[in-house]
Formats: structure tokens, C-alpha cells, sequence
């Protein structure tokens, strides 16, 4: 009997984004194991930045399925902006005057284990430390419901891309030549996703034993890689970047000064939201050679390449099946819309009030992807939750054919 192929999720990296992403898992284990007749199984969760939060969430409860989707839905749900993004007053002060001259007098240091930022973390500290419970993973992983979690970080000195793993295996599988990509077996902890998370300037980078990390989504914002290092023949991507839409720019006769808040979320779409594109292409093309290759040949094409590929690589080649979900919607127009109707109560703070208004306002050129990263207000990630949950509908056929060669000897409680 043919084993099951190993099917990951990969959760890519976006702010407040990140609830759409939860609303497809909502669907997923809820409808589509309903017409399964049994529970969907995924063997590998690979999450970055945000996408660490909901893989780390995933992998600690997929053994009360109900419990898993209903509480992460409703901690999206009923978050409230002026809670969750506070400007961290005493750090940006602090950084201000260390950046015109070299002084710490006076200086307000940041907690242990944390450097500056621009935002308050203590709201997103004390909910990933309350409400994910950690030490299931590992017992998730022994009960066989989950083969290995990974989450991505980014040494802060080298750069380098460090992905964590959490799985039985007393040895990791070859990982890539390449020195800037490592791998380390441990387990995860909220350090480790709150580091995955810490998007630089603005949320502080996170010291995990002698070095410091920062937001994996830096170099890996959706980690296909390291679920395919670790089996996977079956990827079910969740990206957080919207469609591409073409923009008519014969029509445009003057184009907008941009502003700050514009460039700043052009900046975050090109550090954490562009390399996926990049990475699908490349697995198709890699299923092209496969798949004509063999048709071409008498030989087992693929057996025969991966003798010289796997010496060389430290594993095979083979043929993955991706299926992809990313919004159907501007995330950004979405976020400029919602935040127009924001009070400066709902923000929290004059400043904030300020520069969300400023961020929303306008049309044409003038996006507000910014907006969309930062928006933790339940009024938006309430609409990003139905989002993904509709449009994970859309593809329950394609879902169904997905999990549908999955293992049915999995024992979940009642």
C-alpha cells in the first residue's frame, strides 16, 4: 500500500495580515474534514513571522481541532488597536538621541533579552505567553498527529536565516549548502516566535542565548524551503499578499508625491511579502524537468537523476504538489477603508490618530499597505478572518482532492 505523501502548511509573515491566514484554517478543519468524514492531518507546520504565531498556535492544539479554530478566530476577533499597538515613547527617545550623538546618559534600556523599538510589545508578549501552550507541541509530535514545527528567525549580526525545528528526529535532514541558510533542533518556545515576529525598528529584536534575531521574513517570509527539507510532497501555501491588479498607467497624467507611510509599506511588501512568486515558479519548473523527463526517457529518469542531485544536495528531487490561497482582495484598500472610520479614542493615542488618517487618506498611488501590517483592530482582522474563510470555500473541491489520500488511524479526543 502506497504511505500517504507528508503535507505541510506554510504560513507566510504580515502584520495584522496574519488573520486571513486564520480564517482559512478555520474552513479547512472545520468544513473540509466534515466531508472528509475525518479530521485533515497536516505533518509539517512552517511558519514565519506572524505565520510563526498561527503555525506555533496550529501545532499546539490540532489535537482539540474545535478548540484550535474557535479560539484563534476569536483572539483575531476581538482584538482592540489602542491595546495591542502603543508607541514605545522612552525607546524612541532613547534611540533618537543615540542616533544625533553617542551618549547613553540618561538612557531608559530596554527589558533583558530586548532591544529598542518603536512599539510596545507588551500586549503581544503576554498574549503568545498565555494563550499558546508550548509544551503540547511536544505531545502532539509523540501522539503522531505532527511530524516537526519550524519557524524562521534572522540572525540580527550576520543576517543569516535560521530556521527552528521541533520534531522527533534526533538528527535533522541535509539542509542546504548554502552559509547563509542554517537549521537548529530545538524546541519552540515564545522566544522563538516573538523573535520570528520582531519586525525591525518597529517591534525589538529577541536574544536567544548568545545571539539575536529578528524577523525571519527578512530572507524566508513563507517558508516553503524548510517544509521541503523536511519532507513535504504536499504544500498548502497561505500567502498574505494580495493578487496582482494591473494599474492603467496610460491613464495617469501625474503621479502623487508619495508619502512616508507609502514608502514604508512598499518597503515591508518588498521585504515580506514579494520571494514567494520566486519560489512557486522555481518548484514548477522543477516538476516540469521531472515530470518530462521521465516522459522522455526508458530509464526511471528521476531515480537516476537524484543519484548524482541528492550527493550533491543531501536530498532528492521530487515532484510536490503546491495549492496556493493569497486574499482575493486589496488587504490595503481594505485597511485604508476600515481605518477612515477609526476615532482617535479607537487609536488610542493623537499620534497614531495622526499618522493612521494620513496613511488612509487620498486615492490613486497613494496605498495604505503600511496601515494593513499594523492594523490589529478587530474591525479589520474580523474582515480578513471572513476573507480567508471564504475564500478557502471557494476552493473546497480543489481542498477535499488535497487531503483526500490522508491517514484515517489518527485518534483525536472526543
Amino acid at each position: 500500500m502506497t504511505e500517504p505523501s507528508k503535507r505541510a502548511i506554510v504560513l507566510s509573515g504580515g502584520g495584522a495580515r496574519g488573520a486571513y491566514a486564520a480564517g482559512v484554517i478555520r474552513y479547512v478543519i472545520e468544513k473540509v474534514a466534515e466531508d472528509l468524514g475525518r479530521p485533515v492531518h497536516f505533518d509539517i507546520v512552517s511558519g514565519t513571522s506572524v505565520g510563526a504565531i498561527n503555525a506555533a498556535w496550529l501545532a499546539a492544539t490540532m489535537d482539540d481541532p474545535v478548540h484550535c479554530v474557535q479560539r484563534l478566530w476569536y483572539l483575531w476577533r476581538t482584538m482592540e488597536l489602542r491595546r495591542a499597538v502603543k508607541p514605545a515613547w522612552d525607546n524612541i527617545w532613547t534611540m533618537t538621541r543615540r542616533l544625533v550623538r553617542d551618549t547613553s546618559e540618561r538612557s531608559v534600556e530596554p527589558r533583558p533579552g530586548r532591544s529598542y523599538s518603536m512599539l510596545d510589545t507588551n500586549f503581544f508578549v503576554e498574549l503568545i505567553s498565555r494563550e499558546i501552550p508550548f509544551h503540547n507541541i511536544q505531545n502532539n509530535i509523540h501522539a503522531g498527529l505532527l511530524d516537526a514545527l519550524t519557524v524562521t528567525g534572522t540572525d540580527v549580526h550576520t543576517g543569516r536565516t535560521t530556521v527552528f525545528v521541533q520534531s522527533e528526529r534526533s538528527e535533522l535532514p541535509p539542509w542546504t549548502r548554502d552559509p547563509r541558510r542554517i537549521a537548529v533542533a530545538r524546541r519552540i518556545d515564545a522566544e522563538i516566535v516573538l523573535a520570528s515576529a520582531a519586525i525591525p525598528i518597529l517591534f525589538p529584536a529577541v536574544k536567544l542565548g548568545q545571539r539575536w534575531y529578528f524577523d525571519g521574513g527578512l530572507r524566508q517570509n513563507t517558508p516553503v524551503s524548510p517544509a521541503l527539507r523536511m519532507g513535504a510532497k504536499k504544500l498548502m501555501v497561505i500567502s498574505l499578499k494580495s493578487a496582482a491588479r494591473p494599474v492603467a498607467l496610460d491613464r495617469v497624467t501625474e503621479v502623487e508625491t508619495p508619502t512616508v507611510s507609502f514608502l514604508i509599506g512598499k518597503l515591508l511588501n518588498a521585504l515580506l511579502l514579494d520571494p514567494l512568486d520566486y519560489d512557486l515558479a522555481f518548484m514548477e519548473r522543477i516538476n516540469a524537468i521531472l515530470e518530462h523527463g521521465q516522459a522522455a526517457t526508458d530509464i526511471d529518469f528521476i531515480e537516476r537523476l537524484n543519484e548524482v542531485i541528492e550527493a550533491y544536495r543531501g536530498q532528492p528531487y521530487r515532484i510536490v504538489e503546491p495549492l496556493l490561497f493569497r486574499p482575493s482582495q486589496d488587504l490595503g484598500q481594505l485597511a485604508s477603508d476600515f481605518a477612515g472610520q477609526l476615532t482617535d479614542k479607537d487609536w488610542g493615542n493623537p499620534v497614531l490618530a495622526t499618522i493612521g488618517r494620513r496613511a488612509s487618506e487620498g486615492g490613486g498611488f497613494r496605498e495604505s499597505d503600511f496601515l494593513s501590517y499594523l492594523l490589529f483592530d478587530g474591525g479589520y482582522t474580523g474582515q480578513l478572518l471572513d476573507l480567508g474563510y471564504e475564500d478557502a470555500r471557494r476552493k473546497h473541491s480543489k481542498l477535499v482532492e488535497f487531503f483526500s489520500d490522508g491517514p484515517t488511524a489518527l485518534t483525536y479526543p472526543s
